[in-house]
């Protein structure tokens, strides 16, 4: 096993978690958090990880979360529309709702629909992102079926401002401000809007969104011993809908109380008070909601160090207050208690990782996960790992105690036919858990300059959640008027089998990068691909710095698509962007982007007779200002 120095395992470990713009000053490699919840160098982690620093995401100008997840491997990114607009983000050919997305350590997602709103962050905001591929129930609980997505607000040091103007109108004004010494805050804050798309490609009115955003953090020592780290990310907006669907009000929060004490030089402990709000008001002329998720978290580890390896030891809590207002009430209260223990360590020449977990929720009782991996150096810079494990995906509020609602008689003819169908809609409390099971293997090949990686997996995921009607009275022919129970139900399985590919290379002054991933995501009832996972995804980047200049191409490619329940098919496409950059002074740097640059025309989604609209050709311009940069 190959041990990191005492001072990383002891001293860099626990406030690094909550301090990780510190991390990659570390004997000059990148550090994660993520796929152990104590620090280790990117290599040295037996999982598939990747990293998005802020300076990549300065290079990259990308504008929203979406442009800088849809070009990471494995990953795709579905929007029902334009900006602000409903988002889902697959990871490894699974549903949107089995990945885990963690602000600066606090479960961000919402209770009541299980995902994480995607427009609730400004890339202005972040000063990292962790992408961690496969099952970390074992050290996270729910949802981290297909990965986990952690993402660390921004630590600015010093003052910088960013003006920003683009295609549909979009402006957008940005400030921050950071310092101090043994004490050290940070500030960012802003606005940004945009006219919008229209929702589908044979519209004409463009429906905008906007987004405020604010950011504080402080981080600083009580004693020698004892550390202290808080942080707040709070977005707020609207987002505007067509007149049926009804114009949306947004709030979204995250922040997080850290303590990291030093016991003894082997044993340490943290503990971090989270609170999370995601609220959507929506102005809808038939429903009009305010539906709204709470959570009040507690996690508590315990790290101890030894010479055969590293324990550790800990308590996961989150209470979970979801309501809904106007047409049908929902005021639910859910407490979730996790015990887990992982243990790092030697083992056959190589290093191992074993982890257990037990969930106890207030819905369905308890649910218990596990986790093996193993690695071994086979060659200098050449790395073998393996690994098996388990997770699962708790019902969401929606799924256990939607309101139970009548709608209809609903009347249509059929020839000379006519038929008549009333639904009664409501949630189902008897749900079980979507569970999963996956299968790992990865090779990891590093040298000065360049470096590949393979991996190959298996997901198997039962009792997957699904709503369905069945009927309840009256028959299926005409002129009789048929009665349906539309509810969720554990209904299905799906399969994921796939293969991903990296390479990273310095060649001609340029830093080459590409990703190629395969995953037949099939249902198992039906033998389709699963709706907005494409079977290939290749992605492409190449960036260099000229002087004063500097310039980042972006390539990716999809295969064919279904959608609509595997009954209509997206046709693959292509897209290239890129991205210049120059100094105008040590200070002020001007941006341009450019996104589909060869004006691509493309759907990410569809109904059965419409296909969503998506952008074409885009130009952004931006000017930043940052002392010292």
């Amino acid at each position: 096993m190959r041990q990191p120095p005492l001072a990383l395992a002891l001293g860099a470990v626990f406030i690094s978690s909550a301090h990780a713009e510190t991390l990659p000053e570390f004997v000059g490699e990148t550090i994660v958090v993520t796929p152990a919840r104590t620090a280790q160098t990117a290599d040295e982690s037996l999982a598939s990880v990747t990293v998005i620093t802020r300076r990549d995401i300065e290079r990259s100008q990308a504008n929203d979360l979406m442009a800088l997840l849809e070009q990471q491997m494995g990953i795709h990114v579905s929007r029902t529309g334009g900006e602000g607009k409903s988002t889902a983000v697959f990871v490894r050919g699974g549903a949107a709702k089995h990945v885990l997305v963690l602000v600066d350590g606090v479960r961000a997602a919402s209770a009541t629909t299980g995902e994480y709103d995607w427009n609730a962050l400004s890339p202005e905001q972040i000063e990292r992102i962790e992408i961690v591929r496969g099952p970390f129930s074992s050290l996270y609980g729910s949802d981290a079926i297909g990965g986990v997505i952690h993402i660390f607000t921004r630590r600015s040091a010093g003052p910088g401002v960013k003006l920003t103007a683009g295609s549909r109108g979009t402006r957008a004004l940005d400030f921050s401000l950071g310092g101090g010494d043994a004490w050290r805050y940070s500030v960012e804050a802003g606005r940004e809007s945009t006219d919008g798309l229209p929702t589908f490609s044979t519209d004409s009115t463009a429906f905008g969104f906007n987004r405020n955003h604010l950011a504080l953090g402080v981080d600083g020592r009580l004693t020698s011993d004892l550390a202290l780290a808080a942080r707040l990310a709070q977005s707020w907006g609207r987002n505007e809908q067509d007149a049926n669907t009804g114009d949306n009000d947004y709030r979204n929060r995250t922040a997080s109380l850290k303590l990291d004490h030093r016991i003894s030089a082997q044993w340490r402990h943290s503990l971090i008070l989270g609170n999370s709000l995601d609220s959507y008001t929506s102005y809808s002329p038939f429903v009009p909601a305010r539906i709204e998720t709470r959570r009040d978290s507690l996690s508590w580890q315990h790290d101890l160090s030894f010479e055969p390896g590293q324990l550790s030891l800990g308590l996961d809590y989150w209470k979970d207050h979801a309501s809904k207002d106007n047409s049908g009430l929902l005021d639910e209260r859910l407490e979730n208690t996790g015990l887990f223990a992982q243990y790092r360590f030697a083992a056959l020449g190589g290093e191992a990782q074993i982890g257990a977990r037990r969930d106890r929720h207030d819905a369905f009782g308890s649910q218990d996960t596990w986790n093996l991996r193993w690695g071994r150096e086979l060659a200098p810079g050449l790395r073998f790992t393996a690994g098996h494990g388990t997770a699962f995906k708790a019902p969401t509020v929606n799924d256990l105690y939607w309101p139970t609602s009548v709608d209809g008689p609903y009347s249509y003819t059929i020839g000379t036919d006519t038929y008549s169908d009333t639904y009664t809609t409501g949630g189902n409390p008897d749900l079980k858990p979507e569970t999963s099971r996956t299968s790992e293997l990865g090779l990891n090949y590093r040298q000065a300059g360049w470096g590949a990686a393979v991996s190959l997996y298996e997901t198997r995921v039962d009792d997957l959640i699904e709503w369905k009607p069945t009927v309840i009275s009256g028959g299926a022919g005409p002129g009789i008027t048929t009665t349906y129970d539309w509810q969720p139900e554990n209904v299905s399985s799906a399969r994921m089998r796939g293969m991903e590919l990296s390479g990273q290379v310095r060649w001609l002054d340029w830093d080459w990068r590409a990703g190629l991933a395969r995953v037949l995501a099939v249902n198992l009832a039906t033998g389709l691909q699963l709706d907005r996972r494409p079977e290939n995804s290749l992605t492409l980047s190449a960036a260099r710095t000229f002087g004063s200049h500097g310039l980042r191409i972006e390539g990716s490619a999809y295969s064919q698509r279904l959608d609509v329940n595997g009954t209509k098919p997206l046709a693959g496409y292509g897209l290239v962007n890129a991205a210049y950059e120059y100094a105008l002074n040590q200070d002020t740097r001007l941006g341009i982007r450019i996104d589909n640059l060869f004006d691509k025309d493309y759907a990410l989604a569809r109904t059965s007779t419409r296909f969503y609209e998506t952008p074409g050709r885009s130009l952004f311009v931006s000017l930043r200002y940052q002392p010292g940069k």
